[in-house]
């Protein structure tokens, strides 16, 4: 049986036609990842791609992410 990460790893080698986008549009993205859901609340939010840095971050961990 694989692994998660290697099944992720593998989906992302996959990927096409993505681009990294600005803050700001980042925190337009309606809903967003269930973790901001949880973390930021209803609006959501996007999980930074900065350690320690965001609006909200998980408690005692650097996940932390943009709220909407």
């Amino acid at each position: 049986m694989k692994s998660n990460h290697t099944i992720i790893m593998k989906n992302l080698k996959n990927l096409k036609n993505i681009e990294i986008l600005s803050k700001s549009a980042q925190k337009s993205i309606s809903g967003g990842i269930p973790l901001c859901v949880i973390l930021c609340g209803e609006a959501g939010g996007v999980i930074s791609n900065t350690p320690g840095r965001g609006d909200v971050c998980q408690p005692g961990t650097t996940v932390c992410c943009y709220c909407r």
